[in-house]
């Protein structure tokens, strides 16, 4: 039986410099090792222009995306964007990453235009996102796409921790995004979706003018 799980006091409670430690660690390599193959290679063969780090975290994938002319990092924790702020600052110090900590408003709402990114990244992310926000969340996601949807998630799925949930992505992706890769290695599942047409995507509300305000950027 899961126990009750609150993102935002969780992973303020848990992230920053301790899972800056966990990611770094001999543990988390060969993890890190795919991960940075997988991106690097989808960021050579797709080319974006504008990429999203949805719940960037601490900023592991930053490196990689130093190819792209403009990138956003998001996040809700603000443990994980005080080091992530860092990690921009030492990763391209001449074309710093805009890094957003996002307080209010809904956790399935994001504050940026629409059609706005030509790639969404979403690594080890959706599987903590709560059964009853995630349909939601894909679709805001979608909302703010123009181009393709990569997601990371554990394969396979034996966590039995409170924060970590098995969704079944396809059948959330259907009709929003069409997936185009779908593989596991080292017990984690890659997906790769282009975004189908916004006709078939229920309607999300904007993020209201105040809460944008409330925005923190660098």
């Amino acid at each position: 039986m899961k126990g009750t799980y609150d993102p935002d006091s969780y992973w303020d409670d848990r992230g920053g410099d301790s899972y800056q430690t966990y990611v770094e660690s001999a543990d988390y390599a060969v993890y890190r090792r795919e991960q940075d193959r997988f991106f690097t290679d989808l960021i050579a063969r797709l080319c974006p222009e504008r990429l999203l780090d949805f719940a960037c975290g601490t900023g592991k994938l930053f490196p990689i995306w130093k190819p792209v002319a403009e990138v956003h990092g998001y996040d809700r924790a603000l443990s994980q964007v005080r080091v992530a702020r860092r990690e921009v600052a030492r990763v391209r110090p001449e074309n710093p990453y805009h890094i957003l900590h996002y307080s209010t408003g809904s956790r399935t709402e994001l504050p940026y235009d629409d059609d706005y990114f030509d790639l969404v990244v979403a690594a080890e992310v959706l599987l903590h996102v709560l059964p009853a926000d995630i349909d939601a969340m894909v679709a805001e996601l979608h909302r703010v796409c123009r181009g393709h949807l990569a997601v990371v998630t554990a394969a396979p799925f034996d966590n039995p921790a409170p924060h970590c949930f098995n969704h079944d992505y396809p059948l959330h992706l259907k009709g929003l995004f069409e997936i185009t890769d779908d593989h596991a290695v080292h017990r984690q599942r890659y997906i790769v979706g282009r975004r189908l047409p916004a006709a078939a995507a229920p309607p999300i509300a904007a993020a209201s003018q105040e809460q944008t305000d409330a925005l923190v950027t660098t």
